[in-house]
């Protein structure tokens, strides 16, 4: 796991910080859009905002990850690497571990939670609070009234679908969906 892990490093580094990158931008363009649409006594604009940053991170995700199998496309027909069609979704697994815990331990303390167990809700509380702002990308479902705790465990499921399915198109050699940028050779660099 180890030996897997460092020479994955600049990948799975590459998705954490796009993670906390868009956490971030989620924080700050969901918390001024739900300040807007409390004074407007409408969710529209919240909503819309979230489906933006979950877009904007979705992209992030798939450019990262596609990047990454065209990469590996490159050793796996030279025969320097074993194809492995999941090495998009170990990485994304990886790279969101401290999601994936604190949504575990959250999950498992809720499920134990009663009126007199304190200490058992007070651990359910701090890792929620981690989960909560952790995915903070997804904000707009997560902070719905009455849902459950489970929700901070299926979030996970569209971004490893979304980094699985990148991968593999960059390994089966189909064309990225954003298109490339253009350089222009003979421009001189000053």
């Amino acid at each position: 796991m180890i030996k897997y892990v460092k020479s994955n490093l600049e990948s799975i580094f590459k998705i954490f910080i796009n993670h906390v990158g868009m956490t971030i931008f989620a924080l700050v363009v969901l918390l001024s859009t739900k300040l807007i649409s409390s004074k407007m006594d409408s969710n529209i604009v919240f909503i819309l905002a979230g489906i933006l940053t979950v877009l904007m991170y979705f992209s992030l995700t798939y450019t990262a990850m596609w990047e990454r199998g065209a990469r590996d496309k490159i050793k796996i027909d030279g025969g320097r690497e074993k194809r492995c069609l999941f090495h998009g979704l170990y990485i994304y697994l990886i790279a969101n571990a401290i999601g994936i815990i604190s949504s575990l331990v959250a999950l498992i303390f809720f499920f134990f939670s009663t009126p007199e167990a304190s200490a058992v809700n007070s651990i359910y509380a701090v890792f929620k609070f981690i989960s909560h702002y952790w995915y903070a990308i997804y904000m707009s479902i997560t902070s719905i009234e009455g849902i459950h705790t489970v929700i901070y465990v299926a979030v996970l499921i569209p971004g490893a679908l979304v980094s699985t399915v990148s991968y593999i198109l960059g390994v089966k050699g189909f064309k990225c969906i954003f298109p490339e940028p253009k350089y222009d050779r003979n421009r001189k660099i000053r």
